[in-house]
């Protein structure tokens, strides 16, 4: 049987120290002051939608929100055009997220000692029922605009399918 000759240079692809090259310095990320975190929360806050849940709950920012939507909701039935359905959407998003923010809260529990088998248990409570009462009768009284509406998103993302 002959010989097998390997070349010089497969070994030097194995072992590092053969390869002539030097290892590479690691580079330090730029320390920056303050913690992901609180960059964070910085431009939450600077977010126009949530200056609405800063705020606390009143009766009469709901009603407010409220009278949007039906405002809205009538210009809508009147005249369907884009601008109308867009703020119409706008006073229908403000209402659900000030429910949402004033209306539920959210409690968090662990279960158990043990780390491994440890759970964990989210239960949302009703805080307001009355604001959740106003949120059910508006979404019932508004259900033909807010199926339309359905409709024009639905349509929209056809549209953009067939684009792509």
């Amino acid at each position: 049987m002959a010989k097998i000759d390997l070349p010089d240079n497969l070994l030097a692809g194995l072992i590092p120290g053969l390869t002539g090259r030097r290892p590479e310095k690691k580079r330090e990320a730029a320390k920056l002051p303050g913690s992901f975190k609180s960059r964070l929360r910085e431009a939450g806050d600077s977010d126009g939608a949530s200056s609405i849940a800063t705020e606390p709950y009143s009766q009469a920012e709901a009603a407010e929100l409220l009278d949007a939507v039906h405002s809205f909701g009538e210009s809508l039935r009147k005249d369907p055009n884009p601008d109308n359905i867009k703020a119409y959407k706008k006073a229908v998003r403000n209402f659900v997220h000030y429910v949402v923010e004033n209306a539920y809260e959210l409690n968090e529990q662990t279960s158990g000692r043990n780390i491994m088998k440890r759970k964990k248990y989210t239960t949302v409570v009703v805080v307001d029922e009355k604001l959740e009462r106003l949120a059910a009768d508006l979404m019932s009284s508004q259900r033909d605009r807010l199926d339309i509406l359905r409709r024009l998103d639905e349509i929209h993302g056809l549209l953009v399918d067939l684009l792509r």
